[in-house]
């Protein structure tokens, strides 16, 4: 029998690192070779990972949505299975640390169930590490050593230096969440030209067919859409007239045509966290499906389920709760826009030599300038102007939902 470690493999030039999004497999489980055994994605794909032999699932060495680098071990299979050269698993050299007495150093004891992948050693080297040091950080950290852990390592030292020199400070590593979050926005994200355009939509036809919902909802005993699904609603209906807004870039001037709008939404939770809810075919529903599809993936966001895509061509962020008027939102490729929802403001407005109130909400559209331009941006913000406009009760009304 022998022990394989199953890495992160390299599946494109250039790439440095993969996000693991889930296990297809679980330690003690029976694997067949070339049987997938996890799932990843990166800034060109999301696929799945055989395993090289068969055997038994042995453990994980990272947890779901980790962001790992490539050729980082992951995990390991026990396998009688006559193992390849390229696929043989690397021991991990002992650890020395001084014999106090002693003229020279004698093994260290490893604490048990600890692994030291040889990434990690040779990151270790390259911080500048001993192997009193790797010893410090088994002791601290136990189990499977990653780079992450001489990263903490290193800062927890840097802090406790600072805080004796008088410079007290504490250094916090960002949540699983935040990391996801940050490892999607900067896939591709050199190739992006992004320009943003804004334009104001008047509110009194959400207001009205809110209310007449709010009603109907109390003689049915139901719930009543929010404003802004609503919005997101007129959204989806602009989409229709505007094909680029189901497409997503591919590089080497090949834009790709979806038939349907994958449809983003942006959902914020406690501490600052932001996940992401996700509406398939969102254009091919009736109203009543689209509101309860939207609904349904916004509780699993907020539940904590992150159901970002790279098929996701347009996201939609909210603020309108928040008293933030306007801003400039990120796309993050292969997207072609997030589009966002400021707060409703009431406008005064002379109108037959009477000054009146007007309530409006400002909607930015930030675009990739390779798959669209200026004036198709505005085109696109005036028709969701235009579907707003013409909003009423009897318009929801048998909606099909189905794109001509």
């Amino acid at each position: 029998m022998s022990i394989l470690d199953v890495t992160i493999p390299q599946m494109g030039e250039g790439l440095q690192d993969a996000r693991l999004i889930r296990f297809l497999k679980q330690p003690g489980d029976s694997i067949a070779r070339d049987e997938p055994i996890f799932e990843m994605e990166t800034d060109k794909a999301t696929m799945q990972i055989e395993a090289p032999v068969s055997g038994v699932l042995l453990e994980w060495l990272v947890e779901e949505n980790a962001i790992v680098p490539i050729g980082e071990v992951v995990g390991r299979i026990e396998s009688s299975d006559v193992v390849q050269p390229h696929e043989e698993a690397t021991p991990a050299g002992p650890i020395t640390a001084p014999s106090p007495g002693a003229g020279r150093p004698e093994p260290a004891r490893r604490p048990r169930n600890v692994v030291i992948p040889p990434r990690t050693r040779a990151y270790a080297r390259e911080c500048g590490l001993t192997d009193d040091d790797l010893l410090g950080v088994v002791s601290a950290s136990g189990g499977k050593i990653l780079p992450a852990d001489i990263d903490a390592w290193l800062a927890l030292r840097q802090s406790e230096a600072a805080q004796s020199a008088g410079d007290a400070y504490e250094d916090v590593l960002m949540s699983p969440s935040q990391r996801t979050l940050v490892y999607r926005l900067q896939q591709r994200s050199g190739e992006v030209i992004p320009a943003s355009e804004e334009a104001e939509v008047d509110w009194a036809p959400v207001d009205r067919v809110r209310q007449w919902l709010k009603t109907r909802a109390r003689e049915t005993r139901g719930e009543a859409p929010t404003p802004f699904l609503l919005f997101a609603w007129c959204v989806v209906q602009a989409s229709k007239r505007h094909a680029v807004l189901r497409s997503t870039f591919q590089g080497g001037g090949t834009i790709r045509r979806h038939r349907h709008l994958h449809l983003g939404i942006a959902v914020a939770r406690g501490d600052d966290e932001l996940l992401t809810a996700r509406v398939e075919a969102a254009d091919a529903m009736g109203f009543e499906e689209f509101v309860q599809a939207a609904w349904q993936a916004i509780k699993r966001a907020r539940n904590g389920e992150d159901q970002a895509s790279a098929l996701m061509q347009l996201t939609l962020s909210n603020l309108s709760g928040s008293g933030v008027i306007r801003a400039t939102p990120l796309v993050a490729a292969p997207a072609v826009g997030t589009i966002f929802l400021g707060a409703v403001r009431e406008r005064l407005e002379l109108r037959n030599g009477v000054v009146q109130a007007r309530r409006v909400a400002t909607v930015s559209l930030t675009f990739d300038h390779r798959m669209m331009n200026g004036v198709g941006a505005a085109r696109i913000l005036a028709d969701i102007a235009s579907e707003v406009a013409v909003l009423t009760p009897e318009g929801l009304v048998g909606q099909s939902g189905i794109v001509k």
